[in-house]
């Protein structure tokens, strides 16, 4: 079996044919024509098919260069501001007294 690269990467599945039925046995996504040949090598005799592999309904290809970005959480800017806010409070009430004051600390 030989596919064009453009058709690369595939999904390719092994099924054995019994009585008229098809029975999954094996699938792989292949990205070379050496491992095509590996897959039809080892499922020689099964019913074998092939598929391009697609992302979603768009019909892109999956690319390591083009993968699906997980959009960023605003959970870490918040964070900062929290934070940011914390230590102002903290500054302030150090530098006017208030916690010297309400913890007893002589400092």
């Amino acid at each position: 079996m030989e596919l064009r690269n453009e058709d690369l990467p595939a999904t390719l599945q092994a099924f054995e044919l019994e009585d008229n039925r098809e029975i999954f046995i094996a699938e792989q996504v292949v990205n070379t024509q050496d491992e095509i040949t590996n897959f039809t090598n080892r499922y020689m005799g099964k019913l074998i098919k092939a598929k391009t592999v697609t992302l979603g309904n768009n019909r892109s290809r999956i690319n390591p260069d083009n993968a699906v970005k997980k959009p960023k959480s605003s959970i870490n800017a918040v964070m900062i501001l929290v934070v940011l806010a914390l230590l102002v409070l903290a500054i302030y009430g150090f530098s006017t007294g208030w916690i010297q004051d309400k913890l007893n600390l002589n400092i």
